[in-house]
């Protein structure tokens, strides 16, 4: 069986995968096993697999309003908590892009 990119990286000791620059996520015995965007500290992923339409036109919509796919999709999130009397809980801001003062 093959050597997993983990195991990998562990063997080489300090790599080019494992930089001191880069953040990196912390697991709950203090270690960090792997590097984290800032952006995506203290998130989790949500997702689906849908038609390639549905994709299209979800890309169609973010470039429509100027918006990211995940403000859009948090939008849409919201949306569904209140319609099922939820609080809401989606944060509306990518966090990857800044919004040029209007």
């Amino acid at each position: 069986m093959k050597a997993s990119l983990k195991e990998l990286a562990g063997r080489a000791g300090t790599s080019e995968l494992t930089s001191a620059t880069a953040p990196k996520a912390e697991r709950s015995d203090g270690s960090t096993p792997y590097r984290t965007a800032q952006t995506r500290i203290e998130t989790r992923q949500v997702s689906g697999h849908f038609k390639p339409e549905v994709a299209q036109t979800l890309r169609l919509i973010a470039v429509e309003q100027d918006k990211e796919i995940q403000e859009v999709l948090a939008e849409a999130l919201n949306m569904l908590f209140a319609r099922y009397g939820k609080a809401i809980r989606a944060a509306v801001t990518s966090g990857r892009r800044k919004k040029a003062a209007s």
